[in-house]
């Protein structure tokens, strides 16, 4: 069977705009459930340190806060939805969520910090000036389990 290269492109645009849309949900869900793992909320921390550290206004840094979280959020949608129309198994899916949440709960307190230091000094910062990776199993490995398959979630009701 042939497949024209128009319904090739327009086939990549809806999983595209999907992933979009369900990394945008995704994302906020990730802020409304993240109190109930004893969290304080990405967004919250990330607005303070920006007016604390890079004396934005309040509305700018909470504007800024989300467009970054919002953005990052749709970036792992984007790479979850790779993985999952190449294999959308029960089991592909159940291990890109474990794999996935622990990759990014490993790098998420080096990768909020390096944002936190852009966003206030406007200059790349020295990575070796980092906090250490994150390794421990806790609140913040669930919610990032938890947030792929919110991801994975998606993606099934779309299908």
């Amino acid at each position: 069977m042939v497949i024209e290269i128009n319904q090739v492109k327009h086939l990549m645009k809806n999983t595209f705009i999907t992933a979009c849309i369900v990394g945008l949900i995704a994302s906020i869900a990730f802020i409304l459930v993240q109190p109930l793992f004893g969290l304080a909320t990405l967004t919250s921390r990330h607005a303070a340190a920006y007016v604390n550290l890079g004396g934005y206004s309040e509305i700018a840094a909470l504007f800024l806060s989300w467009f970054v979280h919002i953005s990052v959020s749709i970036f792992y949608a984007l790479l979850a939805t790779v993985i999952f129309n190449f294999n959308h198994s029960v089991v592909v899916s159940v291990a890109q969520t474990i794999i996935l949440g622990w990759f990014t709960t490993l790098i998420a307190t080096p990768a909020n910090e390096w944002v936190v230091k852009l966003v206030t000094t406007q200059q790349f910062p020295d990575l070796g000036s980092l906090a250490a990776l994150n390794t421990q199993v806790g609140p913040k490995l669930w919610l990032h389990i938890l947030f792929f398959a919110f991801v994975l979630g998606g993606f099934g009701l779309q299908k």
